[in-house]
């Protein structure tokens, strides 16, 4: 036999003898590889769930604290149930006789839907928005066309709801300004209607409201997240079980 067939003989023989050799470590390779990507995402499912027990944690003490300030500041509170509104609301103590306005003027109240409310009163004249300025800081509110509704007529007197985003950032900015000076401006379609430079008491009413209100509604964002939390867990935990 030529060396050459020898030598391809001996090469065919060897390979078949370590065929077998290489498959095992080619196995043992891939699993110990599929181990390492099981033992790191299950690590992987474990630091989520400290991370977000540590979130609930941290809502937790925020809860607290917001708590205690709410239920202070409720009592400075009154729950007025009127048969002639929709719905009850929480009004600042002493203003439950004041409201509805009788004259040009700003209230602030809470509903029982926890929803911050503006109504907004002018003397003569009549309007459909207003701008809060203190310096140069200036909010306008959104327009509420007439309606007999959140937009009335009566005796001269005409009174207007505001609620929303924008409701909230007039009572926001009064309350940022309570020791300054602040005017109310009403509007008609972009139009001066008239102007009212806001009393020290209303300042104070318009501000305990918003600080009953903005707790509160930071309150209730912090239980829903915990809540969100608590079902992120839960399905962590599910995933890491099966692994």
């Amino acid at each position: 036999m030529p060396e050459s067939f020898k030598k391809l003989y001996l090469m065919k023989k060897t390979l078949m003898f370590l065929m077998p050799a290489m498959l095992l470590a080619s196995c043992a390779g891939g699993n110990a590889d599929k181990d390492k990507a099981k033992n790191e995402y299950k690590n992987a499912l474990s630091d989520s769930i400290t991370i977000a027990e540590r979130q609930i944690d941290s809502c937790e003490n925020k809860i607290k604290i917001l708590t205690d300030n709410v239920n202070q500041w409720l009592r400075d509170f009154t729950v007025v149930d009127n048969k002639r509104e929709v719905e009850s609301y929480y009004i600042f103590n002493g203003w439950q006789d004041r409201y509805p306005l009788q004259n040009t003027g700003l209230v602030a109240r809470i509903s029982n839907g926890e929803r911050l409310e503006l109504i907004a009163a002018l003397k003569g004249s009549t309007f459909n928005n207003i701008r809060v300025e203190c310096g140069e800081n200036a909010v306008e509110s959104a327009i509420v066309p007439h309606d007999q509704a959140l937009n009335y007529r009566r005796e001269g007197l005409n009174t207007v709801m505001f609620s929303g985003a924008q409701a909230d950032s007039v009572a926001n900015l009064i309350a940022d300004n309570e020791l300054n000076n602040i005017s109310v401006v009403f509007l008609e379609d972009g139009k001066t209607k008239g102007s009212w430079r806001m009393p020290e008491d209303y300042k104070k009413m318009v501000s305990a409201t918003w600080m009953l209100y903005s707790s509160r509604t930071q309150q209730i964002k912090l239980e829903n997240y915990m809540k969100l939390l608590c079902r992120k867990i839960e399905i962590l935990r599910t995933h890491k079980d099966r692994e």
